[in-house]
């Protein structure tokens, strides 16, 4: 019993003995936040934990920020200690006073563009004197000295990253391309009596395929063939499961997708109200429109001799930011070329997608946001789809008259150039 009652009064001395040592942890002067960051004219309160009696509040560069019984006043860009002190201990917290828009770095110039071999000396502003760490995103097409001097290596587009402890800011340099001339590296001529299947995949079916159009694709002669050295597209009225219409459409995907280079056709355009043809690619990674869409020709039969060239994206679905037109001559039922220059890195590091008809540029897009799939998707292989839709959210009212005749899309050839860099 007695030796009981020893064990419980030890344990409650050690009981004591930790609520102590706890206690006096607690009553350690400490500041919280011990880091700030602030712009002038700011003002923000640092609370003191631990016992304060008579301590006095003080800041290292008043010029820079104030300090008030724990409220900070910010005044100036640069660097201060705010620090509460008692007779026994202090406790510090460093405060930064940054610019307008919260950087304290600067790095000039933001983006640059330079030729192989080229070196560049990026200047920096460094407001509160940290240590700083400078890196590439690519050291193949530029590095980067721990001085700032950036070296061009091959083109191509570089991150350089200039970083302190509190914060990073950052410089692109497009390095630029150089490219040896275009040539041919694949074509469909259709010279022969049949598709040939191991380039094309014929879709078929119905359901509005997205914009309400109403046509059956079909993969029949009467609505595809392969005759006189072109591709025959027909649109029909009849009665076809459960249509009104049958057309048709191919696609290349799995087959023959490409990045960059020249895209073009020979194509004659048929007329009448209500007949949608188009020669259009879409990216092989994603579903539509995260995959991208290029719309290299298309033609709406009730707008006369005007050919549509349009990019969809996700962050432009409809199209309306890149949709341009080109008027014509002759537009219906003559053969004309119509194409796009799909270039990587072109302009400022960005990549350029120009549309054209016969040779004649009518659109240039540029690439809006660097590596930004939902602004450009653009930077990956396409395949090529041909069609013709009636009707439909774009093609418009069907003219009941037209079809005395055949309406047909004729495709004289599909090529594609393409160019190598020059080291």
């Amino acid at each position: 019993m007695i030796m009981q009652k020893l064990s419980h009064h030890i344990l409650a001395m050690l009981i004591v003995l930790v609520c102590a040592a706890c206690g006096n942890t607690e009553n350690k002067l400490q500041l919280s936040p011990n880091v700030l960051q602030m712009k002038p004219g700011d003002m923000q309160t640092i609370e003191a934990k631990g016992n304060t009696t008579n301590a006095e509040w003080t800041s290292s560069n008043p010029d820079v920020a104030t300090v008030y019984y724990g409220v900070v006043e910010a005044v100036a860009i640069g660097k201060t200690h705010i620090t509460i002190k008692t007779a026994t201990e202090s406790a510090t917290c460093e405060v930064f006073v940054t610019g307008s828009d919260g950087a304290s770095l600067r790095i000039t110039p933001a983006m640059a563009n330079m030729k192989k071999g080229e070196s560049l000396q990026l200047t920096y502003g460094n407001t509160f004197d940290l240590d700083v760490t400078w890196s590439s995103s690519n050291n193949e097409v530029a590095s980067v000295t721990q001085d700032g001097v950036v070296t061009a290596h091959k083109g191509g587009n570089a991150v350089i990253t200039l970083a302190t402890s509190v914060e990073s800011v950052t410089s692109l340099v497009a390095v630029e391309h150089t490219w040896g001339d275009y040539k041919l590296v694949w074509s469909d001529e259709f010279n022969g009596t049949s598709l040939d299947e191991g380039v094309w995949t014929i879709q078929q079916g119905a359901g509005g395929w997205g914009n309400q159009e109403a046509q059956f694709y079909t993969g029949r002669s009467e609505n595809l063939r392969v005759e006189n050295g072109c591709l025959v597209i027909e649109a029909r009225k009849e009665d076809y499961q459960n249509a009104e219409y049958t057309s048709a459409r191919i696609m290349s995907k799995g087959k023959k997708e490409f990045c960059y280079g020249k895209l073009e056709a020979s194509i004659s355009l048929p007329s009448g109200g209500g007949l949608w043809p188009a020669f259009w690619t879409l990216g092989n990674r994603g579903n539509w429109p995260n995959c991208g869409e290029i719309d290299i020709m298309e033609y709406v039969a009730n707008v006369p001799n005007r050919i549509l060239g349009t990019l969809h994206s996700v962050k432009d679905r409809s199209g309306s930011k890149s949709s341009k037109a080109y008027w014509g001559q002759n537009i219906e039922n003559n053969f004309h070329i119509y194409g796009v220059e799909w270039t990587c890195e072109e302009t400022n590091g960005k990549d350029v997608i120009r549309f054209y008809v016969d040779g004649d540029v009518y659109s240039e897009q540029v690439e809006s946001v660097i590596d930004d799939d939902d602004y450009w998707p653009f930077n990956r292989p396409n395949y090529f789809i041909i069609n013709m839709a009636v009707g439909g959210t774009l093609g418009g009212s069907i003219d009941a008259n037209i079809w005395n005749s055949p309406r047909q899309m004729k495709v004289d050839w599909v090529r594609v150039y393409q160019r190598d860099e020059v080291e």
